[in-house]
């Protein structure tokens, strides 16, 4: 549905003030707010664009003024000139009731710190004036004065000192951005909450609130069912979505199950760079985890999640190298059993808890030729909705995992990770195994190793096929990774021929079709229907440490299968 040219829905949705209008909307619809009207009539009229009632009953008037000429802060003057200081005395000294809320794209920070001191003082206009404003330095003192000033109070009376310090604590200064961030965030917002594209969805809201219902509170049943009857438009409501859980426990079990085959020893390697993440996380920071192939980024994952676990955090983990994402985020959701975005699913699942989205195998999308521009531009779509969420007071952080090289190299997944909406993003590296390390793993036979050996096993990924090998007593004098590499696949071979009876030529028929498929669709894994009719083989290269366990998709524990 679209606006009608030159009415009133127009003139909001083209507008400033119409998008906050959209916005107290949308609050209105998540029950944040009681209600919302737009302009006002009678005593309430003057100066003020809406009331919103909060859900306590605080009925705050709220004025909107997105520029300031061409100034580029609002100053005391500039708002007494445009009469805002006008409306706050006026509006405040007639209901003790009512707040005041100054919206606008232009900050004036000075004023807004002095108002939230306000409201976190201890009440005592003459402390707050002696502590919060006079000691904290001429700039503060200038500007409260001059507030007063301009309001006919002096500040040297106690009674009038008493009647600006309430004028303060009953006014905000909120800054509302005026881009096309803030735009895309209140598109992300409204995917958040409705169903239906989000612009049509905004232009719907936008034109009830300009028919009929101006100038009359909103109240948030007859939005719904206006919503519902008119436009199809129905509140997703993916906080108490029954299948949101199950969706997330299963994505969480298949990520579990294609790691923990290839854990040394089938136990997890303690890491230092787990720690760092969960400490990043608790102090607000989003994460990239990067290294070295081979050094173990997922397995660090591995022990990140059971970390998770212990602390009760909600988190939602997705492999990138079997799971591509393509179109948009909903239906990379979707293609994951969910019902939404990955991003909102997982929101609507942790409610007011802290939740962690983990995307591993980030550059696994960069192998992926013919998709990787759609897969990019998904995961930057999930970014945004993360930020947009945060903004809304959602608690939830990103975690990606990727090569190093590819981070660093790489134009797109650099673009990625340098996104500004990102929470001050921590790269933590996954560096090689120390020798400390290593003793604590393989024992007293590291002591016949050379030090070339240990820098080549300080590589997890290496020292997990030295020591399946080392299990089979087929471990020998190796000089090379590459020669220890081909050295498992030959025994792999030779297992499986001689404990399974699959000779070397059916493994070639069974593996020839899936690498051909891999290599002609840039993929990294094939469907299962290309396993042929011996599932026989199949499970024996599960069993072999070769294949993950994965109903629909035939997925390699290792790139190296290049090598077989």
């Amino acid at each position: 549905m679209a606006l009608d040219s030159g009415g009133m829905a127009d003139k909001l949705g083209n507008r400033y003030e119409g998008r906050w209008v959209a916005k107290q909307l949308l609050n209105l619809l998540n029950e944040e707010i009681k209600s919302v009207t737009i302009e006002l009539i009678g005593l309430d009229e003057p100066g003020v664009d809406l009331l919103v009632i909060r859900k306590d009953g605080t009925r705050q008037l709220q004025q909107c003024k997105a520029r300031c000429g061409s100034s580029e802060n609002w100053t005391i003057a500039r708002l007494a000139e445009k009469k805002v200081l006008h409306n706050i005395k006026n509006h405040l000294s007639r209901d003790q009731g009512l707040e005041f809320a100054f919206v606008s794209a232009v900050p004036f920070n000075n004023l807004g710190d002095i108002c939230d001191s306000a409201r976190n003082s201890d009440n005592d206009p003459e402390t707050f004036y002696q502590f919060s404003i006079k000691e904290k330095g001429q700039p503060r003192t200038r500007i409260f004065n001059e507030f007063c000033n301009r309001l006919d109070l002096n500040p040297a009376n106690d009674r009038e000192l008493a009647q600006a310090f309430d004028f303060i604590k009953r006014t905000h200064i909120i800054l509302e951005p005026d881009n096309q961030m803030a735009k895309e965030d209140l598109l992300a917002r409204t995917s958040f909450l409705l169903t239906g594209e989000a612009e049509t969805a905004l232009s719907v809201l936008l034109t009830y609130a300009a028919d009929d219902n101006y100038r009359q509170p909103i109240y948030v049943d007859k939005l719904r069912q206006h919503l519902s009857d008119k436009c199809n438009i129905r509140p997703k409501v993916l906080t108490h979505n029954k299948h949101i859980g199950p969706a997330v426990e299963e994505l969480k079990k298949q990520f579990k199950d294609s790691i923990q085959g290839g854990l040394i020893g089938g136990n997890i390697i303690p890491r230092a760079e787990s720690t760092q993440i969960i400490d990043s996380i608790v102090n607000g920071h989003d994460v990239i985890v990067h290294g070295a192939a081979g050094y173990g980024k997922t397995g660090v994952l591995y022990e990140l999640t059971e970390m998770l676990n212990d602390r009760d955090l909600v988190y939602l983990p997705i492999r990138l190298d079997t799971r591509n994402p393509v179109n948009t985020a909903e239906q990379f959701g979707k293609d994951l059993g969910l019902p939404d975005s990955p991003v909102y699913s997982l929101a609507g699942l942790a409610g007011e808890r802290r939740s962690v989205l983990i995307l591993d195998q980030l550059d696994a999308i960069r192998w992926t030729a013919a998709h990787s521009s759609t897969a990019i531009a998904v995961c930057n779509e999930m970014v945004r909705q993360v930020q947009s969420l945060r903004k809304g007071g959602k608690n939830i952080s990103l975690v990606f995992a990727c090569r190093s090289y590819d981070m660093e190299n790489d134009p797109e997944l650099r673009t990625l990770v340098g996104n500004k909406d990102l929470n001050s993003i921590n790269k933590i590296p996954v560096n090689e195994l120390t020798k400390e390390q290593l003793k604590n793993i393989i024992g007293s036979d590291i002591d016949s190793l050379t030090n070339k050996q240990i820098n080549i096993l300080s590589c997890p990924f290496n020292l997990a096929i030295w020591i399946k090998l080392n299990e089979e007593s087929m471990v020998w004098s190796f000089k090379s990774a590459t020669e220890l590499m081909r050295r498992f696949w030959e025994d792999r071979r030779r297992c499986l021929d001689e404990q399974v009876g699959i000779s070397g030529s059916q493994i070639d028929a069974f593996l020839e079709p899936i690498l051909d498929y891999v290599e002609s669709n840039g993929a990294v894994s094939a469907p299962v229907n290309l396993a042929g009719r011996d599932p026989r083989i199949r499970k024996a290269l599960i069993s072999f440490g070769i294949l993950q366990p994965n109903q629909s998709r035939i997925i390699f524990f290792t790139r190296a299968i290049w090598i077989f």
